[in-house]
Formats: C-alpha cells, sequence, structure tokens
C-alpha cells in the first residue's frame, strides 16, 4: 500500500498565494495583494465590482503525487481534471521520491518557480522546509492522503499554524482517530454470519513496526479487545494468536513462509500492514491462498479476481480512501486564491481523518467497481464540478467549512453512485 511508504519515510527523516494585476501565476507577492488585484488578472467581478465571479480566477495548482502511477493516482488526475474548466484550474503534477527530503524540496521549488498558485502534496518529508519556501513564495499548500503526522507531532507552529498551510485530508485515521481495529472485527463478524456452517474461530495478526506506525497497534489492540468482549458470551469463542514480533511484525518486507508455520490453526490473518503487497503474495507462494483468508487495507489492482466468493476467494475485507476527498484541501486552496474564506473557517490548519470504502463482501465489491477509484472515470466521482464549486466561499455565499470538513466523513461504500 502507497501509504506504507509515505509514512516509512516521515519517520526515517523526520529527525499564499499572490495575485499580480497581470495574472494569477505566483512571483513572490504578499498573499494581501489579492484583495486589490485588478480586472486585468482574469478575476472578473460582480455587479457591485468587489465579488470575484463564481468560476474563480484562472490558476495552476500542482500536485506531488507520491508515485506516478496506479488507481489512487490516475483515478485522482482523472477526478481533477473534470473540474478544471468548471473552476478555472489548471493542474499540474510531480512525483516526489520515497527518501530524499532534498530531492523532494527540489519538487516543490520546481513547481513554485513555473508559477503554481497552489501546491497539494501527500508527503510529509521536509515539511519546515517545503513550508518556508511556500511563505517565501506566497503559494499556499495543503495535503491529501497524508496524515502528516511527523508535522503534527514535531513542528506543529511552523506547519499547522502557517497561514500557508491549509490543512490535510488524512489517508483514512488520524493516530489520534483509530477505528481500524474495530473495522476488522465487524468484518470478521459479516463473514462469520454468511457462513455459519464454517465460521473463523483462530485468527492471526501481521502489522508494521509500532515505530513506524503506531496507529497499526492500536488497531491490532483494539481488534482484540473486540473479540475478548464477544468471547464473553461467544457459543463459539474467538481464538486470537498475541503477535509474534518474529514473524508478525513486517520489517517493510514480505511476510516470511515461516508464518503459517508458527500460526499453524489459523483460518485467517487479519493484515493491518499492508496485505496485498505483503502479505497476499507469501500466501500464494506457501500454497495458503485457497486454505486461509485475508482481511486487510489498499487496492493496488487485481485483488478482485480472488475476493469474496470469486476464485480462491482469499480476500474478505479490504478498505480504501476516496479520491474525491481531495476536494477538502482543493477547496481550500481555491478560497485562499480568491481571497475567500468560510465564515466558520479555524484559525489553525486541521488533518481531517477520511472515512474509507470498507468492502467485505460480493455486494461491496460490485459497488466499488463502479466508483471513480476503481473505473478512473470522472464521470463516476461523487461530486460534480458544479458541486465543488459550490462548496467554495467564493461560489457560494453559503458555503461552510463545516460542510466542507463533513463531506470526508461520508465517502463510504454507501456514497457510491
Amino acid at each position: 500500500m502507497k501509504k506504507v511508504w509515505k509514512k516509512i519515510t516521515a519517520v526515517l527523516l523526520a529527525g499564499a498565494m499572490t495575485v499580480l494585476a497581470s495574472g494569477c501565476g505566483n512571483s513572490g507577492g504578499n498573499a494581501s495583494d489579492s484583495s486589490s488585484a485588478s480586472s486585468d488578472s482574469g478575476a472578473q467581478t460582480s455587479d457591485s465590482g468587489s465579488a470575484p465571479a463564481a468560476e474563480g480566477k484562472a490558476c495552476t495548482i500542482g500536485v506531488a503525487f507520491y508515485t506516478d502511477t496506479g488507481f489512487a493516482v490516475d483515478s485522482t488526475k482523472a477526478y481533477l481534471e473534470s473540474l478544471s474548466d468548471t473552476l478555472n484550474v489548471k493542474f499540474t503534477y510531480t512525483v516526489l521520491t520515497q527518501t530524499d527530503e532534498a530531492a523532494n524540496l527540489t519538487k516543490i521549488q520546481e513547481l513554485i518557480s513555473s508559477n503554481v498558485d497552489g501546491i497539494i502534496c501527500t508527503m510529509d518529508l521536509g515539511m519546515t522546509s517545503i513550508i518556508q519556501e511556500c511563505e517565501a513564495a506566497g503559494v499556499y499548500l495543503g495535503g491529501y492522503l497524508c496524515d502528516y503526522d511527523t508535522s503534527f507531532n514535531t513542528a506543529y507552529d511552523q506547519v499547522f499554524k502557517s497561514e500557508y498551510f491549509v490543512g490535510t485530508a488524512t489517508d483514512g485515521q488520524n493516530p489520534d482517530d483509530v477505528t481500524i481495529g474495530n473495522t476488522m472485527f465487524e468484518s470478521l463478524m459479516e463473514y462469520n454470519e454468511r457462513n455459519g456452517d464454517a465460521p473463523i474461530t483462530h485468527v492471526s495478526m501481521a502489522i508494521f513496526p509500532t515505530w513506524a506506525f503506531p496507529a497499526q497497534q492500536i488497531g491490532a489492540d483494539q481488534f482484540v479487545a473486540a473479540v475478548e468482549a464477544y468471547n464473553e458470551t461467544a457459543e463459539t469463542p474467538i481464538t486470537v494468536d498475541p503477535l509474534n514480533e518474529e514473524s508478525d511484525v513486517l520489517a517493510f518486507a514480505p511476510i516470511d513462509t515461516t508464518y503459517f508455520a508458527k500460526h499453524a490453526d489459523s483460518q485467517a490473518i487479519i493484515s493491518f500492514a499492508a496485505g496485498s503487497a505483503f502479505v497476499y503474495p507469501t500466501m500464494v507462494q506457501a500454497g495458503v491462498d485457497s486454505s486461509m483468508k485475508l482481511f486487510t487495507t489498499g487496492y493496488d489492482g487485481g485483488e478482485d479476481a480472488n475476493f469474496g466468493t470469486t476464485g480462491k476467494g482469499t480476500y474478505q475485507q479490504t478498505m480504501v480512501t476516496a479520491v474525491e476527498s481531495v476536494t477538502y484541501p482543493l477547496v481550500l486552496l481555491l478560497n485562499k486564491i480568491n481571497g475567500a474564506e468560510f465564515s466558520d473557517q479555524p484559525a489553525e490548519a486541521e488533518r481531517i481523518s477520511t472515512a474509507q470504502y470498507v468492502i467485505n463482501s460480493d455486494e461491496d465489491m460490485a459497488q466499488f467497481q463502479k466508483s471513480c477509484f476503481y473505473t478512473k472515470d470522472a464521470a463516476n466521482a461523487m461530486y460534480t464540478p458544479q458541486d465543488v464549486l459550490n462548496m467554495t466561499a467564493y461560489g457560494n455565499p453559503d458555503a461552510t467549512y463545516a460542510d466542507l470538513k463533513g463531506i470526508l466523513s461520508t465517502m463510504t461504500i454507501d456514497s457510491i453512485k
């Protein structure tokens, strides 16, 4: 799962807009200039001569991804491009490295030099230097698919209190808002209800190291607690193997085939680590992909061939974040670029947990296959371009931050068209 590398990098290496009279491209002026930009800048006005036109100023937003391809990247690009005309925005893209802070700073500097008016960044790597560059250039920055946990815990004042950082939409839950353990348990219960004649009664787990992913340990503990509460009244209790440091804590490499000998009675793996990349291939190699089930996170492509009752039925749950969650930083950036602000805008930037598509049945998979994420077709997006425009403070005087923030909690499997 791509989030793995975003977080790994952040842990390993942790240690604004300007509008000119000639256009909305950035040239290093002060953000306050937005209130006095001339009509030559493309900022049309209403009859009052003060409010920007609904479509907003023509501008460019750079999007810095963590990789150059994949379902999340390709579908996000398709969604953003569908918004371009209505929002009067041109999008340009770059790819960050997974390990080199200096190289990523250079990528951001290149975006700034190309006269972008805002940046959406998917990685919290060297953010204090990056935000300084944005402040100096008068370019606003927002986050997407990233919890910015390193910045939140070690550089909060520099990043989250900066007037040039608008906040981030997290890839799922923030570390202080973990629910994945309960979600895994609920998926297991739903499986057992559907398979009452052969329920899963013995499971094992897999996580990434706690030093890099503390939320996964929290999730594992949450799952165990849910099972223990269930067992107090269950006619058929469920056994959870305790985490084995040697085999179950994956050092960012696939599980070893010895995992199955150490969990000889396990019928399913509850993988908080990215199962498609780090668990499933070893299951196939060991020949247990027919006899064991996998409850995990992420979608890299092809999981549906062995999902639910299809194929070997290995996968019984996966979870992904809707690409439409990029709407959150996008709207906040566009507000800044257009000199607008919600009446209920918080004083400091926030990181917001995002609801996810929890796919744990054949019906869920069929629904997921209609999504913008899966099809990479913006015609299947939850929000039309006009919907997004109406979320902005400059396009809709009744729009609120609470409403914008609220959409992130509604992006569930039921919200897919």
